[in-house]
């Protein structure tokens, strides 16, 4: 029997997932996560390290992962309902599953004498080690994403839910069945 994990985060709003620029003190550009970001990662880890002790870490094989999105809804002009906080659920997921993998820290390297070894660039050298497991080992297996917004009439009912299943190697050769009418338009 297949096993799916289930972990719900009371997520409201949204998170403005892209990049900025900023100025170094030296004049030089530099991109920055903004800081609600920050603050949602956090906030997502705090709630894996519960859900996910670290000897249960990584879960090994090909993922599944659902996610469903919550959110209050207005109508439009046309009266089409749609999310009251418009937020992109690919940059939501691509955001989230970052949280689920591990965070690396730098080893700085040292020769016997105990002088740091130094880089091509003559910087000191180190290595990425892992500080912390992650839940997933990288995001490469993830196979299949299923990404869904689902409306609410509450704030109170706001929140992410995220299904990870676990996949045998046989399913990933399955193609996508549908249970619609599909009409092919590309031929």
């Amino acid at each position: 029997m297949k096993t799916t994990y289930k972990i719900v985060f009371p997520f409201r709003g949204k998170v403005k997932t892209q990049l900025r620029i900023g100025t170094r003190k030296d004049g030089s550009k530099v991109l920055y996560q903004p800081a609600n970001v920050k603050q949602f990662e956090n906030a997502v880890r705090t709630i894996l390290v519960c859900s996910f002790p670290l000897e249960e870490r990584p879960l090994k094989g090909y993922l599944r992962f659902d996610m469903h999105h919550y959110t209050r809804f207005k109508r439009n002009k046309d009266g089409i309902i749609e999310p009251k906080q418009i937020s992109d659920l690919d940059n939501i997921f691509k955001t989230l599953a970052d949280c689920f993998e591990p965070i690396f820290a730098k080893e700085y390297l040292y020769d016997e004498n105990g002088k740091p070894e130094l880089s091509k660039s003559g910087k000191h050298a180190y290595k990425k080690v892992i500080a912390t497991p992650g839940v997933i080992e990288n995001d490469k297996y993830i196979m299949k994403e299923h990404l869904h917004w689902i409306p609410v009439h509450n704030e109170e009912e706001e929140r992410l839910e995220v299904f990870i299943t676990m996949l045998e190697e046989a399913e990933l050769f399955i193609p996508p069945t549908f249970s619609t009418n599909v009409i092919e338009v590309s031929s």
